[in-house]
């Protein structure tokens, strides 16, 4: 029998906004604090994060936060008739759609699979390193300047050619430009909301024209998509297409541009790290030229952009389950309606998971396997990251070409504190720097 003094999991008490505020203000170091108070395991309650209520939903509104490898295993190695990341994830993001985040079971497989080439089969070296060098050119010389928000520009219009490049140049550049609106911390709620609705009603005008106009042979993922609706996929309506596109277009672009910000922010920091980066780049490409892979000849940047993501992951929440039936858990009986987050920045900072667990060494993930439970920057289980392929190799292209053809130094002394931005987390800073 479960001892009743730990029949409820600790954490603070509050009304959800006052907590949900306190907890956008200052996440990650509000999550150092309720870390030392209570422990490796502990709620909050953060009631419905997206702010739409779901009644078919059963949630109690408490997300229980793991920060351990066993927790995290039972979160992602739990059935189907435990747990829900369908579910979930429609209370974390507000929503109520039937794009992949958002299905369960045989349908989630199926729309997985048939979005497996954007996740890294295609080649998008040549679209990356053309966009990067347009963009490089309206850089300031000589002057600090905020390089997350450049390289957000960037990774916008790459993420916008891989999803909807055949469209017109004139939508794909509202596409490109408001999708900058939806992470940004200057920008209010409202104004991310409108963004969001922008582009998918965008997208939802265009949808009936394009399937006259786009050609077979298209790459783009809404082509794609396009043609497996005409060939019968009844379950990839208008509306679902239209769902699909945002949803790729947004992950694709902010979580890389933050993840690249805080790269430049170690390795301009970093004499040694950066040394050894430089080094690997001119021992294994030298002036031979960038593609997808030569940058998958060298291991050292790889295990550099890992430890990125394992001292930087992008958001507080890297996965998300919510309970269908009671579970006990260390000891605690953590009832139906609850969500499991799998919180990566608490877990993966740890001294009992890494050694020097606070260091930026890049050289532990030269020597070990990555295990799953231990590092998880793009989630786990069933529904790890779609574009975790896509979005690894673009990154590694675009440090390897700037490294090798630009001179960057860091603006600032020490590493900058997270700021939220949307949904993801960035450097407060913006990553300043300047360019020679």
């Amino acid at each position: 029998m479960l001892d009743i003094a730990k029949s409820s999991i600790p954490g603070p008490n509050g009304e959800p906004w006052d907590v949900l505020a306190r907890f956008n203000e200052d996440t990650y170091g509000y999550l150092d604090e309720l870390f030392a108070v209570y422990g490796t395991l502990f709620s909050l309650p953060l009631g419905n994060v997206g702010g739409l209520f779901l009644p078919h939903i059963n949630d109690n509104g408490n997300w229980v936060f793991l920060t351990r490898p066993h927790q995290i295993k039972v979160m992602y190695e739990s059935p189907d008739d435990v747990i829900s990341g369908a579910e979930a994830n429609k209370i974390f993001f507000g929503t109520d759609e039937a794009s992949v985040a958002y299905i369960e079971g045989k349908a989630h497989r199926k729309r997985r699979q048939q979005l497996h080439p954007f996740g890294g089969s295609r080649d998008y070296a040549e679209l990356v390193l053309a966009e990067l060098a347009r963009q490089v050119e309206t850089w300031p010389k000589g002057t600090p300047f905020r390089l997350f928000e450049k390289l957000q520009i960037m990774t916008s219009a790459i993420i916008t050619e891989v999803v909807c490049g055949n469209m017109a140049e004139e939508d794909r550049e509202f596409i490109r430009t408001t999708l900058l609106h939806t992470e940004n911390a200057k920008n209010t709620g409202e104004e991310v909301l409108a963004a969001d609705a922008g582009i998918r009603s965008l997208v939802a005008r265009r949808i009936p024209d394009y399937r006259v106009w786009s050609a077979p042979e298209s790459p783009d993922t809404l082509s794609l998509l396009l043609r497996l609706a005409e060939e019968g996929d009844v379950e990839l309506t208008d509306e679902v297409i239209r769902d699909e596109v945002f949803s790729l277009l947004y992950t694709g672009f902010s979580t890389t541009a933050n993840t690249l910000a805080w790269t430049f922010v170690r390795l301009l920091r970093d004499e040694r790290v950066l040394g050894s980066v430089r080094k690997e780049i001119a021992d294994n490409i030298g002036d031979g030229t960038i593609t997808r892979d030569s940058v998958n000849t060298l291991p050292y940047l790889d295990a550099v952009l890992k430890e990125v993501l394992r001292l930087h992951p992008v958001t507080a929440l890297n996965g998300v389950r919510l309970l269908k039936q009671d579970i006990e858990l260390d000891g605690y009986q953590v009832p139906a309606g609850s969500i499991l987050v799998h919180c990566a920045y608490l877990l993966q900072r740890s001294s009992e998971v890494f050694d020097a667990a606070t260091e930026f060494q890049p050289e532990r993930f030269l020597t070990c396997s990555v295990d799953r439970y231990r590092w998880g920057a793009f989630g786990g289980g069933s529904r790890t990251c779609l574009g975790r392929g896509f979005s690894m190799n673009e990154m590694k292209l675009v440090v390897t070409k700037l490294l090798t053809d630009h001179e960057l130094r860091a603006v600032g002394v020490g590493v900058p504190k997270a700021q939220l931005q949307g949904f993801f987390m960035a450097p407060i800073d913006g990553a300043l720097v300047e360019m020679a």
